[in-house]
């Protein structure tokens, strides 16, 4: 979804996970060594920062 409407969109994200880190540096430490970086070319981790929920 767009500000113009919908669109077609190719997502290749297969799974998340959710960890708790000090930083956004930390969390991407814990993946830095994970296995599926090495299985494939081009394969790769998204560390995403997500905000605290409204209150």
């Amino acid at each position: 979804m767009t500000a113009d409407g919908v669109e077609d969109v190719t997502d290749t994200m297969i799974g998340y996970a959710i960890v708790e880190a000090e930083s956004h540096d930390a969390a991407v430490q814990i993946f830095a060594g994970h296995p599926h970086l090495g299985l494939s070319a081009g394969n790769s981790i998204a560390v995403l920062e997500c905000p605290p929920p409204p209150r």
